[in-house]
């Protein structure tokens, strides 16, 4: 990872004079920052009339992955997914860049209001940052499609899974067998985004924008 750069985003290399002048600019203000990777499924995409069914979490460089699963009990006792949001917004409490692939667009937009909605105080302005790869990656490649699913096969990037119908369906009332599914195309769906950033990370300036 390329961690330093003149005024001009150059390397060393390619501009050393920049670098005996003393013009250079620090890119690496995320160093010791903990980086994460963040996905949630849920039952539609509208978080006035949809639930969340998981919420996994991989936090970089790091093999375990952190996830909540709703179960049948807190669908049909009303509670839906109170728990699992709760969970989530704890862990988030440890991450200070979340990385995310169309997160902007979905997962965070559905998670702030389902936070809101169970009374849950949502993260402030500017107390964390978002790197959502859907638009470093739009910005990168002229591709046929942009889902995450064509890019890592573009890339050969290997492990995107796909549910049928049947399984979210089955999922939404609870069923375990399903929600065990989608909990593991979840989980793969953080393990090839941190593959997807790591692939692209030497083409972009890491920007600090706000969760």
């Amino acid at each position: 990872m390329t961690e330093i750069r003149c005024i001009h985003r150059h390397t060393e290399a390619t501009h050393p004079n920049c670098f005996k002048k003393g013009l250079i600019k620090r890119t690496d203000w995320w160093r010791n920052k903990t980086i994460a990777y963040l996905d949630i499924e849920t039952t539609g995409f509208h978080a006035d009339i949809g639930i969340m069914l998981t919420w996994c979490i991989k936090y970089q460089n790091k093999a375990t992955i952190v996830y909540g699963r709703i179960t049948k009990q807190e669908i049909f006792d009303g509670e839906y997914d109170k728990r699992i949001v709760a969970e989530l917004l704890d862990e988030l409490e440890n991450v200070d860049i979340v990385v995310t692939f169309y997160g902007s667009g979905f997962d965070i937009p559905f998670l702030r209001p389902r936070a809101f909605y169970h009374g849950f105080e949502f993260f402030e302005f500017g107390s964390k940052y978002h790197w959502d790869l859907f638009f470093y990656c739009r910005r990168l490649f002229k591709l046929t499609r942009k889902s995450l699913d064509n890019i890592t096969a573009f890339l050969g990037i290997e492990g995107k899974t796909h549910l049928k119908p049947r399984i979210w369906a089955e999922a939404r009332y609870g069923q375990k067998k399903e929600l065990d599914e989608v909990l593991n195309h979840n989980m793969e769906d953080v393990i090839i985004l941190e593959k997807l950033h790591n692939r692209i990370w030497s083409q972009a300036k890491w920007q600090r924008t706000s969760l």
